[in-house]
């Protein structure tokens, strides 16, 4: 009798002590990069021939039709991933964790998945459209927005040209989605909202080039000490260094950082201008170290992709109109 006692009193405080205890609440999530790690490791690989391939980019460029036939398996498999990634894309932060402090060795294997996630997104966008689903398109479109945004951010220049892509398939497909009078004047609502919030260009590209003129010089100092300069050479470009080339002087990389001054200031200028200016720019590098001129980015192709996701915006602002 005093076992069972004793018995119903442990239960009694048991259960006293556990209503008592604070409920486990789960830690806010903030930073969106964390989540798109994991999304990356729940996409599917799967071998593509070159005409899936091919189609995919035809109907993310609106030149095919869905087919679900050949593309439906390929989204379905990373069904799961693609929505992980459109939930990231809600929070508020992004930051991918990049150790800066090894310069031009700064691993950037997030960059890959990153567009491969991207090109699914779009084709999952596509195939909800093909269904008649308009309103899940749209969402997953301007996720996709979103996540480009993230994609670029402080990452240099790779980030924005990763971006890029992912930019041009959303905006294009929301644009054709539009013209085509499937979606309702409240949905465009939400189109425009986000959409206008974008950078005019899709991506801040000065940013983008103050990161890269960090990373070039600090390249081009490892470049100045190093013991065996050709050797080095070759193994940051990929290539022997020219007879005229040297270990960059003090000199060579002040002149770097002035350019890199007047580059980020033609940037700020409309696209054709900045053209004029960075002409303007590659011939005075002419005469630089081969180091110097062999670390500059092709800045005139750059704002080529810079004019192109202005004219995609402007192309769907106008079709919201």
């Amino acid at each position: 009798m005093k076992l069972k006692t004793l018995i119903v009193v442990i239960l009694v405080c048991s259960c006293v002590m556990a209503a008592q205890s604070p409920r486990f609440t789960p830690p806010p999530g903030k930073n969106a990069a964390l989540r798109y790690w994991t999304a990356f490791a729940e996409m599917k690989d799967r071998s593509i021939d070159d005409a899936t391939t091919k189609l995919m980019e035809d109907v993310l460029s609106g030149n095919a039709a869905w087919d679900e036939q050949r593309l439906g398996p390929i989204v379905e498999e990373n069904s799961f991933a693609v929505r992980f990634m459109q939930r990231a894309t809600e929070l508020p932060e992004c930051n991918w964790g990049l150790d800066y402090s090894l310069g031009s060795a700064t691993s950037l294997a997030h960059l890959p998945r990153a567009r491969v996630l991207a090109r699914l997104n779009a084709l999952y966008g596509a195939r909800q459209m093909a269904k008649g689903d308009v309103e899940g398109a749209v969402t997953t479109w301007l996720a996709g927005l979103r996540f480009a945004q993230h994609v670029g951010k402080d990452i240099g220049l790779i980030g924005a040209l990763s971006a890029r892509p992912a930019f041009t398939a959303n905006l294009h497909l929301l644009t054709v989605a539009v013209a085509s009078g499937a979606v309702n004047a409240e949905l465009q609502h939400r189109i425009y909202a986000q959409a206008g919030k974008l950078p005019a260009e899709g991506v801040d590209w000065i940013e983008s080039i103050r990161l890269e003129a960090w990373a070039d010089e600090e390249g081009l100092k490892s470049l100045a000490a190093a013991t065996d300069f050709p050797n080095t050479y070759k193994e940051f470009f990929t290539y022997t260094p020219p007879p005229r080339a040297t270990p960059p002087s003090p000199a060579d990389i002040g002149g770097f950082r002035a350019v890199m001054v007047d580059v980020i200031a033609a940037f700020r200028l409309p696209p054709a201008q900045t053209r004029e200016r960075i002409a303007a720019v590659n011939d005075r590098l002419k005469k630089a170290n081969p180091a110097v001129q062999a670390i500059f980015p092709n800045y005139l192709k750059l704002n080529d992709s810079r004019e192109k996701l202005a004219q995609e915006k402007e192309s769907l602002m106008k079709a919201l109109k």
